[in-house]
């Protein structure tokens, strides 16, 4: 065992209990009777021990040998598979006999069998790689892993089976199982990995042999891609278009032959025996494409010699017939008898034949190489086919005579070069008479027009022409005959390229002016009636721009300065156009204006061209003279002009009235505008123009007036018929009461009739201020309807006087009143205007007795003593009776109201009893009982004050409010009828105010009925001892007293009061207890009307509001003013 320290962790827990039952007995004794069966388990034990460990040994041998065979073994899945199942079967014998940490024997064992495993894999990645890179012919047969792959059309496909033929390599050994300590034993944690898969991290050498595979892999692929590549190429084969590749090539003879020898290097690719082309595991099979491609090759590759050939033939034919033109030329050329001009252009000729030699020299070489290259690839050459030796035949002959020629030339040189430099001098000559000519008589002026300028210029450019082509004709000479000197440039030189651009600058200026020249001719011709300055501002502004456009070398001469500083002068002249062409301008004007610029033009045949010849900024001041005179006086002839045409044209604007006539409206414009005529008429008087217009200014101003002073009559006699006609039309009764003002009437209602119908045909304003007499007509109708309505009013005036309240309808309600006095249903709209409450009367079934009064909410008041129409047939008698059985009626029904609230105060108030008690009286009455029963208990409560010295009296006083207040409002949550429901809120509302005004007593500890906090409420006091029911109550606020007037108000809503509004009525009642006025004072909608028209319901009073304004008529006023007095005595 010491040996094999190894396995010692798995015999530990056998030594253990050796150990412990050897312990056990150094404690016997021999004569002890434990003894026997002691020595014999110790004997079982050890002899176990030995058995075991014997066992243990030659397993653990057998395990040696099988992970050193791991090494060896061939590189096959079902080797290595079967080794560690091997291995696995030892360890399982190991753990069915409970050796002691098994586990962490198993896991050193483990880890010895994974480094043999990674040696292995890494070698096995090793040899892949080598394999795939052709470094061994293959793997061996026990290390194949997979049978070929099907054929693939991708590259990406061919590289992901050669990845997975590496990973299913790698697999062999990283998909073998672990060993595993405890597979019998249930209800362990499996172990996390279950194969050797991270193997690829714990190589030996690391992650090299991993990345030098993929390298390899990359590498073929690469090559793979290249060599497919090529092949794609000729894909292009198929797309290519001749005409392309010819456009390419153009006639560029050298690339024709880079193309034709490209094309026979790479035909090597596909021109060979083989079909296919092996790379490592993958073989490319080209043996289907290859005879296309050589095809399709073959076509361009003849096409194209063919298409080189033909080129080249005829190259090499033009370049040998321009070789033997310039041969015989030379031949027939002989410079002896020439003379001086002939022999220096054939110097110059074979001096620029000489120049071309080293070109042709060239071609003759590209045209042997083509030739050689036709031959190289098997072109058929035409019969009229020109060989490139006659090409060098021609070539050598050419050189043999231009050599010839040459040394001719030598021989005469110093005789030519005499008669040059004599040639010389004279055309310098004629350089310096035409560069004077030029300095003197050059266009430059801005005054010439552009067709002279331009002709001149086209003169002096012939000249330079002639002279250019003499000088560079001699300059040749020279050269050819060596006469320059090296960098000496003559003066002249200079000067005439000086003289040629400034002569293009000059050129190119007066051919744009000229196109701006010929714009200004255009614009001067225009006939002067047909100008319109704004179009012509735009043309100025234009031909300027198109001048600021010209290049900055052609802004430098006067010329443009000269046509720039013209169209500037007619621009600012361009208002002067303006108001020249204004229509204010008359014929009386153009002769004035004319005069003074001397001038004697016909209007019909000016043109724009000569009114800006009269030079229009010297004459500016006239100008402008005359034309403010025609501006005036244009003024006040359109104002003449509108006022002729408004009242000529201006048709009064008729409405058709009850289908008797047709009336006049519109009366402010027509008012507006006659008045604001005569005004302006009268101003123009004032106007120092106004001497031309005297006569029909003054004839205006008359009929104006005329016209003002007939519609001002006009309109109120129609106001006076409509209010009468309205009147006398439509009672029947109003015949028997004013028979004579009915019988005045009807004579003058059938003149104004049949004035209007004059108008109805007619309705222009001129046309019926010629009607005859129509000013005295309508002064008589005035003053007669004036007559019938003040006979009118003074009737209905002593009707009011009879019946107050008849104040409160018109005219017309009031003569309906009177005349169906006894049909008094007829009536019952009326009643609402003169009472504030009342909606109808009640009465019986005969309509000849007033039972009551009815609100427009449904609220009755039953009269106690009905009123009888027959008894009474005058209509403000019985209404007289009416109106006093109303208040009479109600002020008892208030005393009644008030003695059964008082029992229900006396008892435990009911929700029952209190509807019962609203349902009894009207609303008005019942709030008045409420507030004459709450001031009585407030008084009483500060009288009592002084003797309850525990307690404040008032405090009972707020807990019968705020009892009260419960009950009703527990009942509005109830569905009640419509007009309980309007009490029961006119309560809530009251007694809401009264518990405020009772807390604030309380609050101010006011403990005394003097106290001013307490005067200053509105108190209601109930007499019952009043023999005049009528005074029985009275309305106390601060020093004020007043009666209630027992109006009867119906159910209006009720104004919120808040401490505001208590000032308010604090405020006018001490103004009526002074017999004053009051006017609260705050923004629109505070509440200031509301809150006086408050005040008079509480007082019991019918409250009218008026908006006595400007637009009152002065009757309608007087009546208010009687209104007001009637009111004070309510």
């Amino acid at each position: 065992i010491e040996d094999k320290s190894n396995i010692i962790p798995l015999i530990a827990g056998l030594r253990k209990d050796v150990l412990a039952l050897v312990s056990e007995g150094i404690t016997l004794i021999w004569e002890s009777y434990k003894l026997d069966s002691y020595v014999q388990r110790l004997s079982d034990i050890v002899l176990s021990f030995q058995e075991k460990v014997e066992d243990l040994l030659v397993v653990e041998e057998q395990l040696d040998v099988d992970v050193r065979s791991l090494e060896t073994c061939p590189y096959s899945a079902n080797t290595f598979s079967d080794i560690l199942i091997k291995i696995q079967k030892s360890v399982d014998e190991l753990s069915l006999k409970n050796f002691s940490n098994l586990h962490i024997w198993v896991s050193r064992l483990d880890e010895e069998v994974e480094k043999n495993l990674a040696f292995r894999l890494e070698a096995g990645i090793k040899a892949w790689t080598d394999a795939l890179m052709g470094q061994k012919k293959e793997v061996d047969l026990s290390m194949d892993t997979d049978a070929p792959s099907q054929p693939t059309h991708s590259i990406e496909d061919a590289r992901f089976q050669i990845m997975q033929q590496l990973f299913s390599w790698q697999a062999i050994v990283t998909s073998q199982a672990r060993l595993q300590s405890s597979r019998y034993q249930v209800g362990l944690d499996k172990q996390e990995s279950s194969t050797y898969r991270n193997l690829l991290t714990k190589l030996p050498s690391g992650k090299n042999s991993l990345e030098a595979a993929y390298d390899a892999i990359e590498f073929k692929m690469d090559e793979i891609v290249s060599y497919v590549d090529q092949w794609l190429r000729y894909q292009s084969l198929w797309d290519l278009q001749p005409e392309n590749l010819y456009g390419k090539l153009n006639e560029d003879i050298s690339l024709w032959m880079k193309c034709l020898n490209d094309i026979k290097k790479t035909r090597t690719t596909f021109d060979t025996s083989d079909t296919r082309r092996e790379f490592g595991p993958v073989i490319i099979d080209f043996a289907k494409v290859q005879s296309k491609v050589s095809l399709k090759y073959d076509s361009w590759h003849k096409e194209t010699l063919g298409k080189f050939g033909s080129l080249l033939g005829n190259e090499m034919a033009s370049f040998h017939v321009q070789v033997s033109r310039s041969r015989s030329d030379l031949e027939s050329h002989s410079i002896e008898a020439a003379s001086t001009s002939d022999a220096v252009s054939f110097i110059t000729y074979v001096q620029s034949l000489k120049r071309k030699m080293k070109v042709w020299e060239k071609q003759v070489n590209i045209y042997r190489d083509g030739q050689r290259i036709l031959e190289r690839q098997r072109f058929q050459f035409p019969s009229q086919w020109l060989h490139v030796d006659n090409i060098e035949g021609e070539w050598g002959a050419f050189n043999e005579i231009i050599k010839r020629k040459d040394t001719c030339i030598q021989t005469q040189v110093a005789s030519l070069q005499l008669k040059i430099v004599a040639e010389d001098k004279a055309i310098e000559t004629r350089t310096c008479d035409f560069l004077n000519d030029w300095e003197q008589g050059k266009p430059v002026e801005g005054h010439l027009r552009p067709d002279d300028a331009l002709q001149q210029l086209q003169l002096f450019e012939n000249k330079y022409t002639r002279l250019k082509e003499e000088r560079d004709n001699v300059a040749k000479a020279k050269e050819a005959l060596e006469l320059l000197e090296p960098g000496v440039i003559s003066v002249n030189e200079d000067r005439m390229q000086v003289v040629f651009e400034e002569l293009q600058d000059l050129k190119g200026v007066w051919s744009e002016l000229s196109k701006i020249w010929a714009q200004i001719d255009e614009t001067r011709e225009k006939p002067w009636l047909s100008v319109q300055p704004r179009k012509l501002r735009l043309q100025l502004d234009t031909m300027l721009t198109q001048l600021k456009e010209l290049p900055a070398r052609l802004r430098q001469y006067s010329s443009y300065e000269y046509v720039k500083k013209l169209l500037q002068n007619y621009t600012k002249v361009n208002m002067l156009i303006v108001e020249l062409k204004s229509d204010a301008l008359k014929e009386r004007h153009w002769k004035l204006l004319m005069k003074h610029l001397r001038v004697d033009w016909l209007l019909s045949e000016l043109t724009l061209g000569q009114v800006w010849d009269v030079n229009l900024q010297k004459n500016e001041g006239a100008v402008k003279d005359i034309i403010l005179v025609a501006q005036g006086e244009m003024a006040l002839e359109e104002f003449l002009k509108q006022v002729r045409e408004s009242w000529q044209n201006y048709e009064l604007e008729l409405i058709n009235y009850q289908n008797k006539c047709r009336l006049i409206r519109g009366w402010d414009d027509l008012f507006n505008k006659v008045k604001e005529h005569i005004n302006s008429v009268a101003a123009m008087k004032l106007s120092p123009y106004y001497k031309v217009f005297e006569e029909e200014a003054l004839t205006w101003e008359e009929k104006l007036n005329r016209i003002n002073s007939l519609f001002d009559i006009w309109i109120d006699v129609q106001r006076r018929w409509v209010y009468l006609e309205g009147i006398f039309s439509s009672s029947a009764d109003i015949k028997t009461l004013l028979p004579v003002e009915t019988s005045r009437f009807q004579s003058i209602s059938s003149e104004f009739l049949g004035l209007m119908k004059k108008v109805s045909k007619s309705p222009m304003v001129m046309d019926i201020l010629n009607i005859p007499g129509v000013q005295r007509s309508l002064e008589r109708l005035a003053d007669l309807l004036g007559k019938i309505q003040k006979a009118l009013g003074e009737y209905l005036e002593r009707e009011r006087n009879s019946f107050p309240r008849f104040y409160f309808v018109g005219d017309e309600d009031l003569l309906e009143i009177i005349g169906n006095s006894k049909n008094v249903a007829r009536l019952q709209k009326h009643f609402k205007k003169m009472f504030a409450g009342v909606a109808s009367i009640i009465l019986n079934e005969d309509n000849t007795v007033v039972i009551g009064i009815a609100s427009r909410e449904g609220e009755e008041v039953i009269f106690q003593n009905p009123v009888s129409t027959i008894n009474h047939p005058k209509i403000n008698e019985w209404l007289s009776l009416v109106e006093k059985e109303m208040r009479v009626t109600l002020a008892s029904s208030l005393a009644s109201a008030v003695q059964d609230i008082k029992e229900l105060k006396g008892e435990k108030m009911s929700s029952s009893a209190l509807m019962s008690w609203c349902d009894k009286y009207q609303a008005q009455i019942i709030i008045l009982a409420a507030q004459i029963l709450w001031s009585e208990d407030v008084e009483t409560a500060l009288q009592e004050f002084q003797d309850n010295v525990g307690s404040n009296p008032l405090d009972r006083v707020l807990f019968q409010v705020e009892s009260t207040l419960n009950v009703l409002a527990d009942s509005v949550l109830q569905e009640q009828p419509l007009l309980r429901r309007k009490k029961l809120e006119h309560l809530i509302n009251e007694f809401v105010h009264k518990r405020t005004v009772t807390r604030r007593l309380i609050y101010n500890n006011v403990s005394n009925p003097k106290a001013f906090e307490w005067l200053c409420e509105m108190r209601f006091y109930f007499d019952p001892k009043q023999i005049d029911v009528l005074q029985q109550l009275t309305i106390h606020m601060a020093n004020a007293k007043f009666f209630y007037g027992f109006e009867y108000l119906g159910v209006q809503d009720r104004l919120v009061q808040t401490p505001l509004t208590d000032r308010c009525y604090l405020t006018m009642t001490q103004a009526l207890e002074s017999r004053l006025g009051g006017s609260p004072f705050g923004p629109a909608g505070t509440g200031k009307t509301e809150s006086v028209k408050a005040l008079g319901h509480q007082l019991g009073r019918f409250v009218l509001v008026f908006n006595c304004d400007e637009t009152f008529d002065f009757q309608r006023k007087l009546r208010d003013s009687k209104i007001f007095s009637f009111a004070k005595t309510l």
